[in-house]
């Protein structure tokens, strides 16, 4: 196992962050190094001394603790504001806040759907602006365009939102007897999120905006690659196709746990403007970054995979070796490659693993 350099023996750095991004997101130019995007959120909020669950329900917490964390860890990118149970409270149902010892980030606590009939009486909200996260995410947004960097939008997915609208055994079930039911839900979220971009592109306009997706429900734990491309594939490619008309930049697709078998449907989507900022897709460690580059590495920037579990659990050396796989393999990306956690860091992970990943990135990810 290699020994862990001190930081004064770890090449430096050419590029500020902000340059290493811009770079990054302009064809045909290469940053100074891989950049390091940990994909961080209620670590955040517990490193400046507030409360794990102010990254979701407070923006102003959440958009500061994110920027303070950037500054003394020196990663790159910016703040981003969302979480895996969107869908529910945008609809009527109800979330709990991470508070316990062992939450991590927002649960659905009532889903707004629990029968058949209420299928049939579910409507997208008519004041979008008030619902749900939509409130949060706005002041988050505006934050973000106060401070010169780009706009993020949370869009997904529609097929994970749908899982989270009724109870998600249920939405798994209708999918095999009562497809209808199923299609209709998904729609809805479609519908939603459409109604949401154009919403962004009229609020800011002119701004640099990427959609945010990521699907832990797609995960062929849950769904087959068929059902993959029946029931996720065309609402994914039909919010990318519809949202970049109306003004999105590009997005961010987080493929989330062990989703192999749909990578091959993933490259019928768009992920960018022609012309414009690539699209960027991350994967969970389940993918090995290798198959990731070569299904997928000519139509977006690439970006993960060190196993949460490794960066909290796992020792320094460790995550040294896991970080130092993952950008070798990753910096042959054609389109650019991100380092990134292969999901959201977790919020007890040793402060300095973190760092391990930034000095690994450091050290490793230099362009020649």
């Amino acid at each position: 196992m290699s020994e862990i350099p001190l930081i004064h023996q770890v090449p430096p750095d050419r590029m500020t962050g902000p340059e290493r991004m811009q770079a990054l997101l302009t064809p045909g130019v290469r940053p100074d190094r891989v950049p390091f995007i940990p994909f961080i959120f209620g670590f955040t909020t517990k490193n400046c001394g507030w409360d794990k669950a102010d990254v979701y329900r407070d923006a102003q917490k959440s958009f500061v603790a994110q920027m303070r964390s950037l500054e003394q860890y020196g990663y790159d990118g910016g703040a981003l504001y969302g979480y895996a149970s969107a869908g529910a409270w945008e609809f009527g149902g109800e979330i709990k806040f991470p508070t316990g010892e062992w939450d991590q980030a927002p649960v659905v606590t009532r889903f707004p759907v629990e029968t058949e009939d209420d299928v049939d009486r579910i409507r997208v909200p008519e004041d979008i602006m008030h619902a749900g996260a939509v409130p949060i995410m706005y002041e988050f947004s505006k934050m973000q365009d106060r401070a010169g960097m780009p706009v993020t939008l949370q869009m997904g997915s529609c097929f994970t939102c749908a899982g989270n609208m009724v109870e998600p055994s249920r939405l798994l079930k209708w999918m095999v007897k009562k497809p209808d039911l199923a299609h209709h839900l998904i729609g809805l979220q479609r519908d939603f999120f459409l109604e949401l971009a154009k919403k962004w592109t009229e609020l800011f306009p002119g701004r640099m905006i990427m959609g945010f997706d990521g699907g832990p429900t797609e995960a062929n734990a849950l769904i087959s690659p068929k059902q993959f491309r029946e029931f996720a594939l065309p609402y994914a490619r039909e919010v990318h196709e519809k949202a970049l008309a109306l003004g999105i930049t590009h997005f961010h697709t987080h493929s989330c746990g062990e989703q192999n078998g749909n990578l091959e449907s993933y490259r019928e989507m768009e992920y960018g403007q022609p012309g414009g900022p690539p699209g960027m897709m991350s994967f969970g460690h389940e993918v090995d970054l290798t198959r990731a580059i070569e299904m997928l590495g000519d139509k977006v920037i690439i970006m993960g995979n060190v196993e949460p579990a490794e960066i909290q659990m796992g020792s320094a050396e460790r995550v040294w070796e896991l970080t130092k796989t993952a950008v070798l393999k990753g910096k042959e990306a054609p389109l650019g490659y991100v380092l990134m956690a292969g999901c959201e860091v977790p919020i007890d992970a040793p402060p300095y693993n973190i760092f391990t990943m930034l000095k690994a990135a450091k050290y490793y990810g230099h362009y020649d």
